[in-house]
């Protein structure tokens, strides 16, 4: 099976930005921190725009008490 970015690959990121705290993984350790994942996971998948966007959109929200 060839693992794709999903919801739940979403929630282990956002899992492992909180973990962090306070100092948290800037957006490029994040998303290759997906990358890895992914990687770990035999896959062999490339995330598209629409994914790099849903990375953001995650790291925004769990870094949002740093504004």
């Amino acid at each position: 099976m060839d693992l794709k970015f999903s919801w739940y690959i979403s929630n282990q990121l956002q899992d492992w930005i909180v973990s962090k705290k306070p100092i948290y993984p800037s957006l490029d350790e994040c998303i290759n921190w997906v990358k890895d994942k992914l990687k770990r996971e035999d896959s062999i998948y490339e995330l598209t725009k629409k994914d790099i966007e849903d990375i953001e959109i995650a790291y925004e929200f769990q870094t949002s008490d740093l504004n």
